[in-house]
């Protein structure tokens, strides 16, 4: 403590002692810390008068962050003010046997070791490991679904069956609050579309994520945080949004939140119907020894959905050292799909030859059940902590389909009828443990996983014969899996300089899987050990210069659907099946971030992926039949980079800009069939959000991507356009949104395949040209804008990693 800061703490004690005859004093006591968990040494603490701001007490942190200050019961501002941070503020109500306050300081933006890169929302944030997006208000999404704000994210971007994409790789993993979600890539969309855009408070994109990650997923993690109550006390609140297209929707959430001394508690609800239509003309020229056979398709499915979900909550704060949180989560999603299919065919020539329809009623009920229980412990006043997980869920889908066939050929016609019942059930269990372990200049972290899978496919084929369903034990199957994954991991990040900051981790994982068909008595089981690094470089050259280097290796899983040797049919010209013998794929990333001035990113990066998996179709010989199926068909490389551009158009206005180039290049092969594609890709979005006054604004946001390779598949250009208007009244609390999104109705995919005997490909169309118009209210206790804009121990508890 300096002389000045010594005085004036001998003058108010003078003063303090002198009350204290009057009345007796009570104690309160506290921690500052960083957003890494540092201590903060030497932070000046003022307790002063709500009403003057007159100094009741001051003190300063000892060398571990703690500070002890007293002063009569009663109700205070509390601030904090150190060095390179910004200064907290808070009201306090000094009484006896008060909880110890761990207190957070923020870097100020000219001293951020993680450099502020915009001036405007979304406001990016580049760190050792990982870039941030603060999403804040986006009109353009209003009443938008967490599905449609990632694919404006820099970098990131769909593909055939909404798969996310991540800088040119696939095989995203989601978490949510800092917590992974146990999804695949098509349930990844369906969990993101029941989740509102409004609620998410920042966006983390880690594409190459640290070892204490799991390994799964070749493009890396993307973590959701979303926002929560930062005062004590608690709020609510509810929203309703409809959605008219070619159909009309209707969706709507509701949330409550409870923030206590010790207890935090939430629950939300969102639900919603979803009418919607899919149309997919699609061809299919199979080039024979008999002759050349053309197949022309036309297929319209009208979707009916509807969705509720379910999520809680409850962290209890048992004293300053240990917390206790139990989350849940409940989702039932019903969805009916009748459909109408029309083939015709012709020969070499284009004469007619033949033709006919199916005639499909598709009901899928899915379901998902999880609970998580975590619990953390602080070891000491350096913040050591370790934390132990565990997490149990069960993920349940039926599918029911009914086919009616008609043939029509030279006047003869004939009709056939079947049926479908697949059954799936999947449960996951997980343990995890974690160790903290900050000092002085370095960071160490290590910890363990074991999780177990099992998952049951039951599928029954029949036909109608004679007015009677008889099972089809040739296209009728049973299948079992089951899955072992151990891992254990250690890392260490260290402060080499002002400038120069390092981060390296290894984590080992042990796989053992078995696959197991009764209908084909098939089994098959695999087991390894893989080793995968980690490593992080930071410089900070100077103010207006950041470069980031960083190197890892990441596993790609079949889903457990992959798997399953089943044939599931479409028509009588396509079905799907899944391969047991299908292996993981393994991806080496590296990047080269550039932060210039504070505002630009640049980053080179460079993929490559061995024993790469897809889907794709084949010819079955002597037949008309096209499967679409598994397998491991080669390696992948793209060289690729992606420029973060904010500009500045006027005083109000400013332009985000994400511009990703990428050169894909495969060598793949299957069957008989050896291709070597490659290729030039680029995407470009935007999003200019414009303020006419503080109560309006409106955004305009959108993107187009060029032709792009996938396996075997090529796969052409397509844009977005999204329009938002947001008007907020009532003291804020209220909200009124009007959108429209894909406004020059461009968002489509057109799919084309080329084989040495067979051509197919196809163009999809759904309902994407929506109209949305919303309204939301909060109401309760509102948030102070001090604790908003200094933070609070909550907000670390959510992006805990």
């Amino acid at each position: 403590m300096n002389l000045s800061k010594s005085i004036l703490f001998f003058l108010l004690l003078c003063g303090s002692v002198q009350r204290s005859f009057a009345q007796n004093t009570v104690s309160f006591t506290g921690t500052v810390q960083t957003l890494d968990g540092y201590p903060v040494y030497s932070a000046d603490v003022f307790l002063k008068s709500i009403k003057s701001e007159k100094i009741i007490n001051y003190t300063a942190t000892d060398s571990v962050g703690k500070f002890s200050v007293e002063a009569f019961p009663n109700i205070y501002l509390l601030e904090v003010h150190s060095l390179g941070f910004r200064s907290f503020k808070d009201t306090i109500h000094l009484s006896e046997g008060m909880i110890p306050k761990q207190i957070i300081l923020h870097p100020k933006e000219e001293g951020l070791s993680e450099v502020m890169i915009t001036v405007t929302k979304p406001l990016i944030e580049k760190k050792l490991d990982r870039m941030i997006i603060n999403v804040g208000d986006r009109p353009a999404l209003a009443g938008s679904n967490s599905f449609e704000l990632l694919k404006s994210a820099p970098g990131i971007y769909t593909s055939l069956g909404d798969h996310l994409h991540l800088m040119g790789k696939s095989g995203i993993r989601l978490m949510l609050n800092g917590r992974l979600q146990n999804l695949n890539e098509d349930e990844i969309a369906n969990f993101l579309k029941t989740l509102p855009a409004e609620d998410i408070k920042t966006i983390e994109i880690i594409t190459t994520p640290p070892a204490k990650y799991e390994a799964e997923g070749n493009a890396g993690i993307i973590n959701i945080i979303t926002k929560t109550q930062t005062a004590k006390g608690w709020n609510g609140n509810f929203a309703l949004t409809g959605y008219q297209g070619d159909y009309g929707r209707l969706v709507g959430r509701a949330g409550f939140q409870y923030q206590g001394e010790q207890l935090n508690a939430s629950v939300s609800y969102s639900g919603g119907k979803v009418n919607s239509f899919e149309k997919i003309e699609q061809y299919n020229n199979l080039r024979l020894p008999e002759g050349e056979q053309r197949y022309q398709s036309y297929n319209d499915e009208r979707r009916k959905q509807f969705y509720n979900v379910l999520r809680s909550q409850i962290d209890f704060q048992f004293n300053e050292k240990s917390i206790l949180s139990l989350a849940s989560r409940t989702s039932i999603n019903e969805s009916n799909r009748p459909s109408t299919n029309q083939t015709f065919q012709t020969n070499g020539e284009d004469l007619p030859v033949d033709s006919f329809q199916t005639f499909t009623q598709e009901d899928i009920n899915f379901n998902h059940y999880s609970t998580d229980l975590y619990y953390e412990y602080t070891l000491d006043s350096l913040n050591k902590k370790f934390s132990v997980s565990a997490s149990s869920a069960k993920f349940g889908m039926q599918d029911n389909q009914n086919f009616t066939n008609i043939f029509d050929f030279q006047e003869n016609t004939s009709e056939e009828q079947l049926r479908s019942d697949f059954d799936n059930e999947t449960k996951i269990r997980a343990l995890k443990l974690d160790f903290n372990l900050p000092y002085e200049n370095i960071l160490w972290e290590t910890g363990a996983k074991y999780g177990f899978t099992i998952a049951k496919n039951n599928f029954l084929f029949e036909n109608l014969e004679n007015g009677t369903w008889l099972k089809n034990s040739d296209l009728s199957n049973d299948f079992r899996y089951k899955e072992h994954n151990a891992a254990v991991y250690v890392s260490v990040k260290k402060e080499l300089s002002e400038s120069w900051e390092i981060k390296a981790g290894l984590r080992g994982e042990f796989s053992a899987t078995e696959g197991y068909s009764p209908t084909l008595e098939q089994r098959t089981k695999y087991d390894y050990f893989k080793l995968f690094p980690t490593f992080y470089l930071q410089y900070k050259a100077s103010k207006n210069y950041q470069l980031n280097l960083s190197y890892s290796r990441r596993i790609n899983r079949p889903d457990y659907s992959d798997l399953n040797p089943f044939i599931a049919y479409q028509s009588p010209l396509f079905s799907n099946q899944g391969n047991q013998l299908l292996r993981p794929e393994f991806t080496h990333s590296i990047e080269f971030s550039h932060v210039i001035h504070q505002k630009y990113i640049l980053t080179p990066f460079y993929n490559y992926t061995n024993d790469y998996y897809s889907e794709f179709p084949m010819n079955i010989s002597g037949s008309a039949e096209t499967r679409y199926t598994f397998g491991n068909l080669g390696s992948n490389q793209n060289f690729g980079i992606q420029a973060v551009i904010p500009l500045k158009l006027t005083d109000k206005i400013q332009l985000q800009q994400t511009v990703l180039g990428l050169y894909q290049y495969y060598n793949i092969s299957y069957a008989e069939i050896s291709e070597k594609p490659e290729g030039f890709f680029w995407r470009y979005q935007f999003s200019a959000k414009i303020p006419f006054s503080k109560r309006l604004q409106a955004e305009v946001s959108g993107n187009y991507q060029s032709k792009t390779i996938q396996g075997f598949y090529h796969v052409g250009n397509s844009a977005d356009l999204d329009i938002g208007l947001s008007y907020s009244f009532l003291d804020d609390k209220a909200n009124l949104n009007i959108g429209l999104s894909d406004v020059l109705y461009t968002n489509r995919s057109k799919v084309a395949i080329e084989y040495p005997s067979q051509s197919l490909g196809f163009t999809r169309h759904n309902d994407t040209r929506l109209m949305k118009i919303g309204f939301s209210y909060r109401f309760g206790q509102k948030e102070l804008k001090e604790n908003t804009s200094f933070g609070s121990a909550s907000e670390e508890e959510q992006s805990r990693n």
